[in-house]
């Protein structure tokens, strides 16, 4: 009897003992709750309230479904063993590979969102965690601004792309100056790879025209190999 209670003793301390080296090994990692899986790390930055560009490592597998690079992300300093979670309150952009995010606030709720088109029009996405057959997944939901929109116009400010029927509005009033560019793209429900597409011609066209007007503005300058030069002026 006595050895029966000792082998129990000994098997529930080292059953304490592997559930608290468990649960150090997720903390050091991030938020993944899905113990033995390793961190993985991407080169990236994060730009903190104050202060210039912080380079290092973004962990990429943080969370269960990627909703969690939308509520923060877990950075490590170049030789750095520790890995540090940063919120919406301690910095306001970060990125790693071609992927950005930067601060949303939709409501009285902060995210950092992911940038998938910028110029006039910013397309943004956000993901969603939910339910699904006992298992999280990550809805996308996308937000727009227009950020030379007249703050009388209704899509003035951020505005969420619904997913269906009334989505056929919200591009119509987002491309009322360019409406040939939606000619071809399905109005009635959400397809956002013909939206993506659709703004990034949009943003070309002003990018075109901003140009120009900044050549108008300083006529002996031009930009050549990325970098502006002076033109000799012929009177």
């Amino acid at each position: 009897m006595k050895n029966h209670s000792k082998c129990i003793y000994i098997l529930l301390t080292i059953l304490f003992f592997f559930h608290t080296f468990s649960f150090a090994q997720a903390k050091k990692g991030g938020n993944n709750k899905a113990m033995g899986i390793s961190p993985e790390f991407e080169k990236g930055w994060y730009l903190p309230h104050k202060g210039d560009t912080v380079k290092g490592e973004i962990q990429t597998n943080a969370g269960e479904t990627e909703a969690q690079y939308n509520i923060s992300f877990f950075f490590k300093a170049p030789n750095a063993k520790k890995v540090t979670e940063f919120t919406t309150k301690k910095a306001k952009a970060y990125g790693f590979g071609d992927r950005k995010f930067e601060i949303l606030k939709i409501g009285e709720t902060e995210y950092f969102a992911e940038v998938l088109e910028k110029g006039r029009i910013i397309l943004y996405q956000i993901n969603e965690e939910k339910m699904e057959k006992d298992r999280k997944i990550a809805v996308p939901v996308y937000y727009v601004t227009d950020t030379q929109a007249d703050p009388k116009s209704k899509l003035a400010g951020i505005s969420e792309l619904p997913k269906e029927k009334p989505y056929k509005k919200v591009l119509k009033e987002l491309f009322k100056e360019q409406p040939m560019l939606i000619e071809n793209v399905d109005k009635w429900f959400l397809q956002i790879d013909q939206v993506r597409q659709a703004i990034q011609e949009f943003n070309k066209i002003y990018q075109k025209d901003s140009s120009l007007q900044e050549n108008i503005n300083q006529p002996n300058k031009k930009i050549e190999n990325g970098e502006e030069i002076e033109v000799e002026k012929i009177d």
